[in-house]
């Protein structure tokens, strides 16, 4: 602004001075042409002055137009960004001229090949009804004509098959069918067009029929096209294909599965046969309904469907006994094998209601291995039954029956609590089948009552056998390198038949309880002859234990009879019995009975020493020593020899020695 105004000034001056001298030379030449007679230095002043001013005024306009484009140059300068801001969004609005113009084309061939579909598809569908009523309504046409309706229809099935519009191609095979055996059955055609139309129709069925098990075996198609799939083949008449189709499709996706779950992380915690369950199963069940879907409750396929289950089944098994085996540590292993085998259990009842009825068979195949987890850990457990065993001091203790037993509380109202004798390690043996019976009683589920008794007898007869070598004075080295702590002396081997007699009664009681409740032998779902199956193992069971005790007790007799015939023991007997009467043993020996029985005598009025105690049952007791007697009579009775040495080394009664001393 201010060069504007300040060359609008610089124009002022000039126009001014400009008037100034064209008014002096105006003035001039006035004078001049009124004095004509001025002299030639006057005229040459003049036309000198007039040169001046043309070269002034030709210098202002240099001036003028260099200031000009000095102007001109400052104003593009200062107007460059707008221009090339201005220019940048020009170009913009030409990109996006040509993109809306690109959009145009498009819609504009979008809306051509619309038209153009809808036309052909009215063409089509012109066609196909003319084709349909043709077939339905046809008469007996002579040869040529049967031979364009021939053509009509491979050419049509042609275009629907490549426009992919499959069921409307089946619906013209199926009239043609139709129109096929209508034609055969009035006889009025020629064979031969006959046959070459059945050879057009099957042709083409056939191409369909690939073309819908190619869309079948696409690894992406979905559970819903699949079965439009499969309605379709069902509709051309290939029954098996379809169920083929169907049964590798959800094969497929199984052993997808199974891989994808093996390889995860799951596998080492205990959801990964949880989740493999459930996956293998629902698919399962899946398959079921899409079978169910295509030809019903009632087929005839129905066989090829369970035959698959079956399969899929077994290699979920071999899934299942490969983690099994794999987590079957003592310490937690068999609690996760019983966890594994109860949602394996769980997931398969869930197919009885789809006629799957497959249960019986997971059951029979897993058994084998559950055996042999269950196998494992009771050689386990017997180590630790060896363990325990070997720092018991064989002395009996009382507790109380609901502290040993977990079925409920014992006390009975007004009544003093019950109570039990048991020895240190016959407490812990007790406790331990419990635990172990709290950890198999899901192994019921799959029929194992006869693998868990069996496990259960074997680990009470090696707590027996380890009774009997303690009783015999068996050394035996434990697993921490400590001797057993042997049974020397009669209260010490009463308190271990004692404490077995105890352990028997509880196992029977636990065994019975395990395998009765809840209702387990009342199952409806078991057969009769299982149950008595069931029945005959218990009893056996029963009977097993009864006999492994009652050798326990035979030892224990002929143990006792070993010591009181051993002839150190009476010569040990006689100095120590001659010593408290203070006679000498020549002048004593005439009146005292045979070494054996004193020993028998002594030993005795050591049991009527502990009875006086009131450690033990009386009733036990007194039992116990019907029999010790029975069978120190019976070795009497069988063994002559120890009548004629007490003949010849005691003539005197063991009655009268006995009045004597009492």
């Amino acid at each position: 602004m201010e060069s504007s105004s300040t060359s609008a000034t610089r124009f002022r001056f000039r126009e001014q001075n400009r008037q100034q001298i064209e008014d002096d030379a105006d003035y001039e030449t006035s004078s001049g042409m009124s004095s004509v007679s001025s002299d030639l230095d006057g005229e040459n002043e003049l036309q000198s002055m007039t040169g001046k001013g043309i070269k002034h005024l030709c210098s202002e306009l240099l001036e003028l137009k260099t200031e000009s484009d000095e102007d001109f140059h400052r104003n593009i300068f200062s107007n460059y960004s707008s221009f090339v801001r201005i220019f940048d969004e020009v170009r913009g609005m030409e990109n996006e001229l040509m993109q809306l113009k690109g959009q145009v084309l498009t819609q504009k061939k979008l809306v051509k090949d619309l038209i153009d579909g809808i036309h052909l598809k009215v063409l089509s569908e012109e066609t196909i009804d003319s084709v349909i009523q043709e077939s339905e309504f046809s008469e007996p046409t002579p040869q040529s004509e049967l031979a364009v309706h021939i053509n009509s229809i491979s050419e049509t099935l042609d275009i629907l098959m490549i426009e992919n519009r499959m069921d409307e191609a089946i619906a013209v095979i199926q009239r043609a069918d139709e129109n096929l055996q209508r034609m055969q059955f009035e006889d009025n055609s020629p064979v031969d067009l006959l046959l070459l139309y059945n050879s057009a129709i099957a042709e083409k069925k056939a191409m369909l029929t690939l073309q819908l098990t190619l869309s079948a075996e696409n690894t992406r198609i979905s559970a819903a096209e699949l079965q439009k799939v499969l309605v379709g083949i069902c509709k051309l008449g290939d029954s098996h294909l379809a169920i083929q189709l169907l049964l590798k499709y959800y094969h497929s996706r199984l052993a997808t599965g199974r891989h994808h779950l093996q390889s995860s992380q799951s596998f080492l915690d205990g959801l990964y046969v949880k989740n493999l369950a459930k996956f293998v199963f629902s698919m399962i069940s899946q398959a079921a309904r899409s079978f169910m879907m295509l030809y019903g409750e009632t087929s005839p396929q129905a066989s090829e469907l369970l035959q698959w289950a079956r399969e899929e089944t077994k290699l979920f098994v071999a899934s299942f006994n490969k983690y099994v085996r794999s987590s079957s540590d003592v310490t937690e292993g068999l609690s996760k094998a019983v966890e594994a085998m109860q949602f394996a259990m769980s997931y398969c009842s869930l197919l009885k209601s789809q006629r799957l009825f497959l249960k019986p068979y997971l059951i029979k195949h897993i058994r084998s291995c559950m055996e042999e987890v269950l196998l494992i850990h009771i050689d386990h457990f017997k180590k630790v039954i060896s363990m325990f065993t070997a720092t018991d001091d064989w002395v009996l203790g009382r507790y109380l029956i609901s502290g040993i037993l977990s079925e409920g509380n014992y006390m009975v109202a007004g009544q003093r609590p019950e109570y039990c004798i048991l020895t240190n390690s016959g407490r812990k043996f007790i406790t331990l089948l419990q635990a172990i019976i709290a950890d198999v009683t899901s192994l019921l589920a799959i029929q194992m009552e006869g693998s868990i008794l069996k496990g259960l007898m074997n680990l009470f007869t090696e707590y027996i056998a380890i009774l009997e070598k303690a009783i015999t004075f068996e050394t035996h080295v434990s697993e921490k390198g400590s001797k057993r702590n042997l049974v020397e002396s009669l209260p010490q081997q009463l308190s271990v038949l004692a404490n077995l007699s105890t352990l028997q009664l509880f196992f029977f009681k636990i065994v019975r309880s395990f395998l009765r409740g809840p209702g387990h032998l009342n199952s409806k779902l078991r057969k009769k002859n299982s149950i008595d199956f069931l029945k005959k193992e218990l009893d056996g069971c029963i009977l097993f234990i009864q006999e492994a005790v009652a050798k326990l007790k035979a030892h224990f007799c002929q143990q006792f009879i070993n010591r009181m015939m051993s002839p150190e023991t009476g010569s040990k007997l006689i100095v120590e019995t001659c010593s408290d009467n203070q006679q000498e043993p020549s002048n004593f020996q005439g009146a005292m009975p045979s070494a054996a029985f004193q020993v028998l005598f002594l030993e005795l009025r050591k049991v009527d020493k502990i009875d006086e105690d009131n450690v033990f049952e009386e009733d036990w007791l007194m039992e116990l020593l019907r029999e010790l007697i029975a069978a120190i009579f019976s070795w009497i009775v069988n063994n002559k020899e120890i009548w004629r040495n007490t003949q010849e080394d005691s003539p005197v009664q063991l009655s009268d020695i006995i009045s004597q001393r009492f």
